[in-house]
């Protein structure tokens, strides 16, 4: 009897020393972001093309595989880039991405999809001049990344350390991100203290907020006629509507 009592009260104190521990752990990977909603305006040679907003949606189902679907869609006039990347729940790379166009007029669909263990992208495209497909098949040497699913990724694992750098393979291009500077940042009439990352060679830059939430506050995409810049302009917090959070 004593035995089993000294038993009893072993257990009770460890679920006690257990049990406000695991209350308080935060909500584990990449599902802290799902419900966050980050609207930006997009520019080009400063002047605004579109609204756009930024959304990882939860898991959905692809060829029988559970994935995570990220949305991304800007509308203008004469302006639209709809996006939907799927992509693996363990590490967010891209599974597929259908991405539609219709920019002044050209309409594009695109459809890409990855394997990642043969590090391959295939690239089907159809437009309104030329509606029969057009395969391209890309290889590369190691997995292939997509923007995207790149932000949310160091979102949740990145160091955010000043001088450091990464590998970026991209469908059409191998980068390296190098996290240059901290500075400010104004946007959504706020002033932020941000981390500045930047692509060598250079094709993107980012902006990541320096709170816990590392929200990506500016993503410039640089172009030959000036390229396009999405500035943040509302921040829709996880379990917050739209209407309230306005």
């Amino acid at each position: 009897m004593i035995k089993k009592c000294m038993i009893f009260v072993m257990v009770v104190s460890t679920m006690a020393v257990l049990a406000p521990a695991t209350a308080q752990t935060p909500e584990p990977g990449y599902n802290q972001f799902v419900g966050e909603v980050i609207h930006y305006d997009v520019r080009s040679l400063a002047v605004k093309q579109a609204d756009a907003l930024l959304e990882l949606k939860g898991l959905v189902k692809v060829d029988g595989r559970d994935v995570y679907l990220i949305t991304f869609e800007a509308r203008g006039m004469k302006f639209l880039d709809i996006e939907k990347i799927y992509a693996d729940p363990k590490d967010l790379y891209p599974v597929r991405v259908e991405r539609d166009l219709n920019i002044w007029g050209s309409v594009e669909k695109i459809v890409e999809t990855y394997d990642q263990d043969k590090f391959t992208v295939t690239v089907v495209k159809t437009t309104k001049a030329k509606p029969k497909p057009v395969q391209l098949v890309i290889q590369k040497k190691d997995r292939i990344d997509n923007i995207y699913c790149f932000i949310y990724r160091y979102r949740l694992t990145g160091d955010f350390r000043i001088g450091a750098s990464l590998k970026l393979n991209l469908p059409t291009k191998d980068v390296s991100m190098e996290i240059s500077k901290k500075a400010t940042l104004e946007a959504a009439e706020k002033t932020f203290d941000t981390v500045f990352l930047e692509t060598i060679p250079a094709q993107y830059r980012l902006w990541f907020d320096m709170s816990n939430r590392k929200i990506p506050l500016r993503i410039d995409k640089l172009g030959m006629v000036g390229g396009t810049s999405m500035i943040m302009n509302n921040y829709i917090p996880k379990g917050v509507s739209d209407d309230s959070a306005k």
